[in-house]
C-alpha cells in the first residue's frame, strides 16, 4: 500500500477533519490578479478556504488624534495603504473561489461590510479579536443566522461569554471560537495553547487557533489538542512589503503543514484501542505461546529432545 492511500484509509477513521483556512488578508497588495493568485495556489495546496478583510480606513481608524497635547494626523493613518478591498473584487474573488472549489471568507471591519458580504453570498463569518467586545458588530453578524469563527486574541472568558451571549441571542449557535494571541508574532512562551481546551470545557463549543508564529509546530500541536479550525498567513514572497507579509508562512511551508496535519490526523485514529489488521496477522509471531517437548528426529540422523509449538495456544 502506498504512503497516499494509507493516509486516505487512515482518514476514514476521521469523520471531521481540520478545517484549514488561508489567511490572505493585505496580502494580495491591491493586485486583484495576485488575489486570484493566491485563491488558486492555496486550495491546490490544500486549504479549505481562503480569507480576505473587508476594511475601510475611515471606517477602522480616527484620522487625527491628541499627540502631546496637540491635534495631529494619526500615525497609522499614512501608513495604512492600500489595504481596502474594493468592493466590486469581492464579488470576483468570491466568484474565483467558487469554480476553485474553495470557500471564501472575509472578516468584516464595519457594519456596512456585513451587507456587501450577505450580497457576496458568504456562508460564514469571521469576527476578528478586536472586534469581541464590539457589540454593533456582533448584533449584525448573529442577525445574518450563519456560522460565526470568533477569534478571541486579548480577551478573556468574560468577555468571551458576553460575546456569545450577545451573538445567541441574535439567533447564532453555530460559533468557533479561536485561540490567538494578538501579537505579529508572538513568542512561544506566550501562546499557552492550553488555553484553547479551556475555551472548549468553558463553553463546550468547537475551538482552533489562529496563529502567527512562525513554522507549523503550534497547529500541528493544535490539531493534536482537538482544534477544528486551524488559520494561517500566507504569502508567495515574505520580503514584500506590507504588514502581514514578514510573519506569513511562505506557500512551500504552508502545503508542507497541511501535509502534516493530514498526517497526523491518520496518526490519531478512531481512539479504539484494538490490534490492527497487520498485527492481527503477526502476532503469533512475538507473543509467548505453550510448547510440548517430543522426541523428534533431527537432521543429522541422532535422536534428540525438541520443542514443538501447540498450534492455537498462545497466552
Amino acid at each position: 500500500m502506498d504512503e497516499q492511500n494509507k493516509l486516505d484509509k487512515g482518514e476514514s477513521h476521521r469523520q471531521n477533519r481540520v478545517t484549514i483556512i488561508a489567511e490572505v488578508g493585505s496580502n494580495y497588495n491591491n493586485d486583484l490578479d495576485l488575489a486570484k493568485q493566491y485563491v488558486t495556489a492555496v486550495k491546490e495546496y490544500g486549504a479549505c478556504a481562503v480569507k480576505f478583510q473587508t476594511l475601510r480606513k475611515d471606517k477602522l481608524i480616527a484620522r487625527h488624534v491628541i499627540i502631546d497635547g496637540n491635534m495631529s494626523e494619526h500615525p497609522a493613518w499614512k501608513g495604512f495603504g492600500n489595504l481596502e478591498l474594493p468592493d466590486d473584487w469581492h464579488h470576483t474573488l468570491k466568484k474565483h473561489a467558487d469554480s476553485e472549489g474553495i470557500e471564501f471568507i472575509s472578516t468584516p471591519f464595519y457594519l456596512q461590510a456585513i451587507e456587501l458580504l450577505e450580497d457576496v453570498g458568504v456562508s460564514r463569518y469571521k469576527v476578528a479579536s478586536g472586534d469581541i467586545t464590539f457589540r454593533p458588530l456582533l448584533e449584525a453578524v448573529g442577525e445574518t443566522g450563519k456560522p460565526i469563527i470568533l477569534s478571541t486574541g486579548a480577551s478573556t472568558l468574560v468577555e468571551i461569554e458576553k460575546a456569545l451571549d450577545i451573538l445567541n441571542r441574535k439567533g447564532t449557535n453555530k460559533i468557533t471560537l479561536l485561540h490567538c494571541v494578538s501579537n505579529y508574532p508572538p513568542e512561544f512562551c506566550e501562546i499557552n495553547l492550553r488555553a484553547m481546551v479551556t475555551m472548549k470545557k468553558a463553553f463546550g463549543l468547537p475551538v482552533g487557533i489562529s496563529d502567527h508564529t512562525p513554522g507549523s509546530l503550534i497547529p500541528i500541536a493544535a490539531a493534536a489538542l482537538g482544534a477544528e479550525i486551524i488559520e494561517k498567513h500566507v504569502t508567495f514572497d515574505r520580503t514584500l512589503l506590507g504588514p502581514d507579509h514578514s510573519f506569513a508562512m511562505t506557500m512551500s511551508e504552508f502545503a508542507a503543514m497541511i501535509r502534516q496535519i493530514r498526517t497526523l490526523e491518520t496518526a490519531l485514529g478512531d481512539g479504539i484501542k484494538a490490534p490492527t489488521e497487520d498485527e492481527l496477522e503477526r502476532r503469533h509471531r512475538f507473543r509467548r505461546g505453550v510448547y510440548e517437548k517430543t522426541t523428534m528426529e533431527p537432521v543429522t540422523g541422532t535422536k534428540g529432545i525438541w520443542l514443538r509449538p501447540e498450534k492455537g495456544i498462545f497466552s
